[in-house]
C-alpha cells in the first residue's frame, strides 16, 4: 500500500496516522514498514487457477450443452450435429477414433469415412467415454515407457503442447532442417534426436520436483497443474482441473484434507458441520458462483 500525499505537506500510509511537516513522508513510510513487519498483508485476490484460459471449440453446440470432464482434461460434449466429441483441453485438439486399437475403430470404420469431421464424432456418450478412457490409459502407458527407458527419443509426441514442440523445431540447424524434408519424414512434426534430448532432459528435471516424484501424468500440462496446486494449496482439486469458489473458501477455512489412499480431497463430517456454521452470506455468494463454474 503506497504512501499518499494529503494536502500541501502531509503524508499518510493507508488510513493510518497523518504526518505533517518536517520528515512527514519518511515517518509515514516507516509506519507502513512497521505494520508490514507484524505480518499484515493487503487483501489479495484469490487466484483460483493458473493463468490459462479454458478453450472450448466452436464445434460444440451452444444450446443447453452438457459437459462431462474425464481425468481433468478430456472434455466430452455434443457438437452441432448431435454427435459426441472428446476435446483434449491440454492439447487443444479433438480425439479421433481412427486408431486400430481404439474401442470404436472396428465398428466405425465400416460406417463412416475416415476423414474429418467424421473421425472425431461418436454416436453415443458411452462410445465417447470409452474412447476417452482408452486414450488416457494409452497416454499413461506411453509416458511410463518413456520414463522407464530413460531414452528421450521415446518421448511421446503428445506429451508436450504443439507450441512447445514448435519452439524446439525453431532451434534446428540447417542440416536438421534438410533432414526434416526427407520423403519418409513429416516436416511439421519432425524433431532431431539432439533437440529431443534437450527437451527430454529439461522435462525430466522438472518432473523431479518433490511434488511430482513417483507420479505419472498424461501430459506436461497436467504435471504443471499438479505442481501448481501442490505448491500453492498442498492439495489437488477433486476434478484435477480447478478449485471452485466454494472449495477455495473451504481451503481457507482449513477444512479440506488430503485422502492418502486416493490422493483426493475430502471433508470430514465433523468439519462439514463446522462449515455449516459459517455465515449465510459467506455461503450464498460462493454457491451462486459455483452454479456457473460447475457447468464444466
Amino acid at each position: 500500500m503506497p504512501v499518499r500525499k494529503v494536502g500541501n505537506d502531509c503524508y499518510q500510509w493507508g488510513n493510518q496516522k497523518l504526518y505533517c511537516g518536517k520528515d512527514a513522508k519518511r515517518k509515514a513510510i516507516l509506519q507502513g514498514i512497521a505494520i508490514e513487519n507484524t505480518g499484515w498483508r493487503e487483501a489479495e485476490e484469490i487466484q483460483v487457477t493458473q493463468n490459462q484460459g479454458l478453450l472450448l471449440p466452436s464445434e460444440f453446440k451452444e444450446t443447453n450443452p452438457t459437459f462431462h470432464l474425464h481425468e481433468g482434461y478430456l472434455l466430452i460434449s455434443q457438437d452441432r450435429e448431435g454427435k459426441w466429441r472428446v476435446w483434449d483441453m491440454d492439447r487443444a485438439a479433438f480425439h479421433g477414433w481412427n486408431y486400430g486399437t481404439s474401442p470404436a475403430y472396428n465398428e466405425y470404420r465400416g460406417k463412416y469415412e475416415m476423414v474429418k469431421p467424421h473421425i472425431f464424432q461418436f454416436d453415443t456418450l458411452q462410445d465417447a467415454v470409452a474412447h476417452a478412457e482408452w486414450s488416457h490409459n494409452k497416454a499413461i502407458t506411453e509416458v511410463t515407457q518413456w520414463i522407464e527407458k530413460e531414452e528421450d527419443s521415446w518421448m511421446p509426441r503428445n506429451f508436450v503442447s504443439k507450441s512447445k514442440w514448435k519452439v524446439m523445431q525453431m532451434q534446428m540447424n540447417d542440416q536438421e532442417k534438410r533432414d526434416a524434408r526427407h520423403p519418409n519424414r513429416d516436416p511439421s512434426t519432425y524433431l532431431p534426436k539432439r533437440l529431443l534430448k534437450v527437451l527430454g532432459e529439461a522435462i525430466r528435471k522438472e518432473l523431479d520436483h518433490p511434488c511430482l516424484q513417483g507420479k505419472i501424468f498424461p501430459s506436461y500440462a497436467a504435471a504443471g497443474r499438479y505442481k501448481f496446486y501442490c505448491e500453492k494449496y498442498g492439495v489437488q482439486p477433486p476434478n484435477k482441473l480447478y478449485f471452485t469458489p466454494t472449495e477455495i473458501m473451504i481451503l481457507h477455512q482449513g477444512l479440506l484434507q488430503p485422502d492418502t489412499e486416493y490422493e483426493a480431497e475430502m471433508v470430514s463430517s465433523s468439519n462439514l458441520l463446522l462449515l455449516l456454521g459459517v455465515g449465510t452470506l459467506g455461503l450464498l455468494i460462493p454457491y451462486f458462483l459455483d452454479s456457473r463454474a460447475n457447468k464444466v
